[in-house]
C-alpha cells in the first residue's frame, strides 16, 4: 500500500531489506485476498450459522484479518524515516512538495481508476445524485459509510492519505520536542512521546466503537483512530531504525535482540495470529462484531503480530535463511510489487464472477449475501488469476508510468533550484540525495 520513502542513498546491505519488504507487502496482499474470499464464499460467517463450517479452515480464515496491519507499520516507517533522520542526525528535512507529489502519485491515481471502474461497471444503476459519484473520489465514504461493489477494501484508502497529511505536522512536533534536549537517547524519548499518545488513542477508540450503544459495525468502525498505533509504531521502528544507522555502537536492545534471534520474532507473530484465530472471549470461527473486551484483545494482536513480524525486517543486519527463503524470491517480491493493485483490484474480479453488478442488469448485491453461490478453491482461483493480471497490467502500464513523470518533475524543480543557487553551475550531488526513483 506504500511506497519506499526518499531517505539516504541505498547502502548494500538495504538491498536484501527492500526485497524482504516488498516481500513482506505481497504476502500480506495475498494474506487479504484469501481472507476476502473465505469470508465471501461460507468459509467464515456469523455465529447466527451455528458452529464454524469448515472447521479448523474457518479458524484459521478469521485469524489471517491481522494480515492488513503489516501495510500500516510500513507506512508509518518508511515515511517518517526521512523525517526522523533531520530530527536525529541533522539531515536536509523532506521536502514537503516533493513528500506529497510522491504519495499523492502512489495512491490517489490507481484508487481514482479502480472508482470509475466500479461505478460505471458495478454502481451505475445505483447512482442517484452528485455526491455519490464524488463521495468516493473524495475519500469521504468512510464518514457516512456507503456500499460500493467492488470498493469494499477501499476503506484504508482513506486512512492512509489522512495519515500523509497529518505526518509532517506531527513530524514537527516531534522535532520541536527533541530540539530541547541535546543527548541523543533523551530526543528519542521525547519523540516517542506522541506516538505512545497514538497508540493508546488506539485501544481507546477500540474500546469507544465497540460499545453496545454504537451498534453492530457502526460508521465510525471504518474511521482511521483505530489504527493510530500500527502508524505510531512503524514510527517508532523508524526512529530506532535511524539511531542504528548513526550509532552501531549502541543499537537499540530491540534490534540487537532481533539480530541475535530474528526467527524468535516471527514465532511470536505466529503466537499472536493464533490467538486472533482462537478469537478469546469471542467466538471461534465467526465474524461477530463482539464486546468490548473482545475487540481490545483482538487490537492487541493486530498490534502484536505486525510488529513482531516486522521488527526482524527492518533491524540493521537480521536475517536468516527462513526471511530470505520466504521474502526474497523473484515470485514474492514480484507480488509486493504490484501489491496495492493486488489490493485493490480483487473484489472487482470477485462481483464479475459471482456476476453481480449493474453491468449483469441489476444493482449489486453485497458478497456476504452472495454465499454458496461459489465455491471457496474456485473463487479463490479465479480471484488470484484475475487480480493478478489486472495488477500486473495496471503496475506497469499506469502507475509506473505515474511514479516515474513524478520522479522527473522532482528532479527537474531540484536542477532549477540548484541552478539558481549556484549561478548555474551544476552542483555535486548531496550525499542523501536518493539515486533512484522509489516506487
Amino acid at each position: 500500500m506504500t511506497a519506499l520513502g526518499t531517505g539516504s542513498t541505498v547502502r548494500p546491505h538495504d538491498k536484501k531489506r527492500i526485497g524482504s519488504l516488498d516481500g513482506v507487502r505481497g504476502l500480506c496482499a495475498m494474506v487479504v485476498v484469501i481472507t476476502h474470499v473465505a469470508f465471501s464464499t461460507g468459509v467464515v460467517l456469523g455465529s447466527e450459522s451455528g458452529p464454524p463450517q469448515k472447521g479448523i479452515w474457518s479458524i484459521l480464515s478469521v485469524g489471517a484479518e491481522v494480515g492488513l496491519g503489516p501495510f500500516f507499520i510500513l507506512s508509518g516507517m518508511l515515511l517518517y524515516k526521512p523525517f526522523a533522520r533531520a530530527t536525529l542526525g541533522g539531515a536536509r528535512k523532506p521536502v514537503l512538495g516533493e513528500f506529497f507529489l510522491r504519495r499523492g502519485l502512489r495512491l490517489m491515481p490507481a484508487y481514482w481508476l479502480l472508482t470509475a471502474v466500479c461505478l460505471l461497471l458495478l454502481n451505475y444503476s445505483s447512482i442517484n445524485s452528485i455526491w455519490y459519484v464524488l463521495r468516493p473520489i473524495l475519500l469521504m465514504q468512510d464518514y457516512d459509510y456507503v456500499w460500493y461493489a467492488g470498493m469494499d477494501p477501499t476503506w484504508t484508502i482513506p486512512t492512509e492519505a489522512q495519515f500523509y497529511l497529518v505526518l509532517p505536522l506531527l513530524a514537527w512536533l516531534m522535532h520541536w520536542l527533541a530540539g530541547r534536549v541535546v543527548d541523543p537517547a533523551q530526543k528519542i524519548r521525547r519523540m516517542m512521546i506522541p506516538l505512545a499518545v497514538m497508540i493508546v488513542v488506539g485501544f481507546l477508540f477500540t474500546g469507544y466503537m465497540h460499545m453496545e450503544s454504537m451498534g453492530p459495525w457502526p460508521p465510525e468502525y471504518w474511521w482511521p483512530f483505530s489504527r493510530l498505533g500500527l502508524f505510531g509504531i512503524g514510527m517508532g521502528l523508524a526512529i530506532l531504525s535511524v539511531r542504528a544507522e548513526q550509532s552501531p555502537g549502541e543499537m537499540p536492545a530491540l534490534y540487537r535482540l532481533a539480530i541475535r534471534r530474528p526467527n524468535l520474532f516471527w514465532v511470536g507473530a505466529l503466537a499472536a495470529y493464533l490467538v486472533n484465530c482462537t478469537s478469546p472471549l469471542g467466538k471461534w470461527g465467526t465474524w461477530d462484531y463482539g464486546t468490548p473486551q473482545f475487540a481490545m484483545l483482538q487490537h492487541i494482536s493486530f498490534l502484536a503480530f505486525a510488529f513482531l513480524l516486522m521488527v526482524p525486517l527492518v533491524a540493521p543486519d537480521a536475517s536468516s535463511p527462513l526471511m530470505d527463503k520466504v521474502l526474497t524470491n523473484r515470485p514474492t517480491r514480484f507480488l509486493g510489487r504490484i501489491s496495492y493493485g493486488i489490493y485493490l483490484w480483487h473484489f472487482v474480479v470477485m462481483y464479475l464472477w459471482f456476476q453481480s453488478g449493474s453491468i449483469f442488469g441489476a444493482p449489486p448485491v453485497p458478497a456476504a449475501f452472495l454465499v454458496g453461490k461459489v465455491g471457496f478453491w474456485e473463487m479463490l482461483a479465479v480471484v488470484v488469476a484475475g487480480t493478478l493480471v489486472i495488477a500486473t497490467v495496471s503496475y506497469y502500464f499506469f502507475e509506473r508510468p505515474l511514479l516515474n513523470w513524478g520522479e522527473r518533475v522532482i528532479k527537474k524543480r531540484r536542477d532549477a533550484r540548484s541552478a539558481a543557487d549556484t549561478g548555474g553551475s551544476r552542483p555535486a550531488v548531496e550525499e542523501n540525495e536518493p539515486k533512484r526513483a522509489s516506487v
